[in-house]
């Protein structure tokens, strides 16, 4: 039985020593793990060897096979090369994202001690509260641009984060506790749209770093993005349905709202696997 499916000889192959090979059929031509295309298409067409095939005459694959053990070497230094980059990265990545996702509980907090309805009854949680989130703010915004060097989207979102977390505490602290005036949406409206889009960016931005590392969660960060925007319009929509039939309006509402809480719960669930995949990536020798 030939050694090699296409017919060249291990021993005049320049690259076996180069590459440890242990020989085509228990190497890169082995059933299980091999990356040789031509052994690929000798097992399923059923052939022992190329020479064997009526197709062998006019096959471009056999003859590109001395050039391919210099492709997979290329490929392999590649694939090094791309780990070792990853490796480099994750220490920061898996600290800092870290810290993002634990964030939101005094974010969380801060919430509920500024919100209408509880700064109204409890004035004195108002203004530690308002501290309390533009602290948060400040703290998020500095942490996406602490990230920008691993991706540049990161550098948006930390600047949006900071000039709508600073519009919304102003505007807060000159309305004071309870119902906010309607002059004040001439500033939270321009704010929401520049919070909005920094969301984007930061999801785009966990999409990218986790592209070459998990892509299938890398997918799950855009498709949560075009799950935020669509319950945005839903509610602007509603908004409009509300004035035409106030009851339906307001039960989609209710709808888009909790539609808003459950893409806010999967976003910490994100971040939180975000992190963790780069914290436990294996960085050894690098």
């Amino acid at each position: 039985m030939a050694e090699t499916y296409c017919g060249k000889t291990c021993a005049e192959c320049a690259q076996k020593e180069t590459m440890n090979c242990p020989g085509c059929k228990t190497g890169p031509g082995r059933q299980l793990g091999g990356d040789c295309e031509l052994a690929q298409c000798v097992r399923n067409k059923s052939h022992e060897t190329c020479d064997t095939c009526i197709f062998r005459g006019n096959c471009g694959t056999l003859r590109g096979r001395d050039s391919m053990p210099d492709q997979r070497r290329r490929r392999i230094e590649a694939e090094q090369a791309r780990q070792a980059a990853i490796a480099r990265r994750a220490p920061v990545l898996g600290k800092w994202l870290w810290f993002l996702f634990w964030l939101i509980i005094p974010s969380t907090i801060a919430s509920f001690m500024t919100h209408e309805t509880l700064g109204g009854a409890i004035p004195a949680l108002f203004y530690p509260g308002q501290i309390l989130n533009a602290l948060c703010h400040l703290a998020y915004g500095g942490i996406l641009r602490r990230l920008a060097s691993e991706d540049d989207e990161y550098r948006t979102a930390g600047i949006c984060s900071l000039i709508a977390g600073g519009i919304s505490v102003l505007v807060a602290l000159i309305a004071g506790p309870g119902e906010t005036p309607t002059w004040t949406l001439l500033l939270t409206l321009p704010a929401a749209v520049v919070a909005l889009f920094g969301e984007y960016k930061e999801f785009s931005a966990h999409a990218n770093v986790l592209r070459d590392v998990d892509r299938d969660q890398s997918e799950k960060w855009l498709m949560l993005w075009k799950w935020n925007i669509g319950l945005y319009a839903g509610m602007l929509g509603c908004m409009l349905v509300l004035f035409i039939i106030p009851l339906l309006g307001a039960l989609a509402i209710l709808a888009a709202a909790i539609g808003m809480v459950v893409v806010g719960i999967v976003k910490l669930v994100y971040l939180y696997s975000t992190a963790k995949r780069f914290r436990e990536y294996p960085t050894e020798g690098v």
